[in-house]
């Protein structure tokens, strides 16, 4: 689905209730915890009740006339439960974040009128579903003929707020290009010991690894690996294969955009570079 039918079905209700509830986003039955009945979600209110009569005999053995009182949202436990927003605005919101490359953060406080902390905590929310699923679904890398892209980044303030960075920590990455699988660690410093220990344990023996030209890596083709480089101080393209050297531009654009006033740097940087794969 294109971003601009997502953003239509927002405006149509029922329409995208339907869609939540087809997506599994919002399930539309639940059993009663008090009397066991099935409940259908009312698509209106977005309430689930329950309406079921008992009858019970009291002490005199009259037949005594009840009714389950059960009631709860369908937002509860799911990506809309505690949010004052409604459900529509949080639909957009999130398409627009998974759609959109960074910054848009003043684009989505104009475009749904929402304050700069909603938008903050909203980004914050996105990006920790993204780091969640990059660590349910790491792995090590190398499929069969792929290309594994390495690349490293230090992370930190600037001096003066310009040139290279002077304090911060390294970031490492491997990134797969048929498969699209990633793993991002953190990593002491950039040796040549330390980073050829992360690239055994996150990249299969026998494997195809491009990287810069690094004093790093220059033992890769002896620990079973086969090695490829490209100089990215001239360009960002293979010379030998033609294809663009992805993940070095990831790790820039992700540095570029977000490092700037982060208290929190490296989980603030893993949480944006993740989330930023999802964009391509």
């Amino acid at each position: 689905m294109k971003l601009h039918e997502f953003l239509a079905l927002t405006y149509d209700r029922k329409r995208l209730i339907k869609f939540l509830i087809e997506t599994n986003i919002i399930i539309s039955e639940i059993q009663c915890p008090k009397c066991n009945s099935e409940l259908i979600i009312n698509i209106n209110t977005l309430l689930f009740r329950c309406y079921k009569v008992h009858y019970k005999k009291d002490k005199h053995k009259k037949r005594i006339k009840t009714k389950c009182d059960f009631k709860t949202s369908a937002k509860v436990d799911t990506w809309f439960s505690e949010s004052k927003l409604s459900l529509e605005t949080i639909c957009r919101l999130t398409a627009y974040f998974i759609m959109l490359r960074p910054p848009r953060q003043e684009f989505l406080c104009t475009e749904l009128d929402l304050s700069d902390k909603s938008v903050v905590d909203w980004i914050s929310f996105c990006r920790e579903v993204c780091v969640y699923w990059a660590k349910k679904n790491s792995t090590k890398l190398g499929g069969p003929n792929s290309i594994v892209e390495i690349d490293e980044a230090k992370i930190g303030k600037r001096k003066y707020n310009r040139g290279r960075i002077i304090d911060g920590k390294w970031i490492f990455g491997g990134y797969e290009r048929d498969t699209k699988k990633i793993f991002l660690v953190p990593v002491a410093d950039r040796t040549e010991e330390t980073l050829t220990q992360v690239i055994e344990e996150w990249i299969l023996p026998g494997k195809t690894i491009m990287s810069d030209c690094w004093k790093s890596y220059k033992n890769l083709n002896s620990k079973n690996f086969q090695h490829l480089t490209v100089n990215h101080s001239i360009n960002f393209v293979d010379p030998d294969s033609g294809t663009i050297y992805i993940l070095n531009i990831k790790l820039y654009i992700a540095c570029e955009i977000y490092t700037e006033n982060e208290k929190n740097v490296m989980s603030n940087f893993q949480k944006s570079y993740i989330s930023f794969l999802f964009l391509i």
